[in-house]
């Protein structure tokens, strides 16, 4: 396991600090927590965003909260170019993880902060704190009278093999 510095911390990953590609310029939001970064996908590192066709619940009404969470992630693409930190091989889909930030700022983060992603414990605890700060202020899916499954739970029922 090697831990990595980025501007916004540290994040931990399989692998060796000689396995990070960093790559950079403006980003293209395909998902909730995938962007693309010149022609490279990337998906967003240590956190997990309602997928498409995902529905949740808000005050007893159906709520789009996967488009919700790709707006969000679309308002912090656009700010402008991104720096992404990336490690390992790529997924059979020629997707890698890494860590996005913009200025400094972990964008995974913020999408945390926000409420519009969760903290995916089984890649690294670096968005544990991050998340218990969007449940208390009532944030996002941590809203008051919002109910929705995690979206790693929903892929393994809707999606062939449970990929993003």
């Amino acid at each position: 396991m090697a831990v990595f510095a980025t501007s916004a911390g540290l994040w931990s990953s399989a692998g060796s600090a000689e396995d990070v590609i960093t790559i950079s310029g403006p980003a293209r939001v395909l998902d909730a927590d995938i962007l693309i970064v010149g022609n490279q996908r990337v998906i967003l590192w240590g956190i997990d965003a309602p997928e498409r066709g995902q529905t949740c619940i808000l005050d007893a009404r159906m709520w789009g909260c996967y488009d919700a969470a790709k707006r969000l992630l679309e308002t912090l693409a656009a700010r402008g170019n991104l720096d992404c930190y990336l490690v390992g091989d790529p997924d059979p889909f020629n997707r890698y993880y890494g860590v996005c930030e913009f200025n400094g700022e972990d964008i995974g983060a913020e999408m945390v902060r926000q409420g519009m992603a969760l903290a995916y414990s089984t890649q690294t605890s670096d968005y544990e704190a991050v998340q218990l700060e969007a449940i208390t202020a009532g944030k996002g899916l941590w809203q008051p009278g919002a109910q929705f499954q995690e979206p790693w739970l929903w892929r393994i029922q809707h999606t062939p093999g449970g990929y993003r």
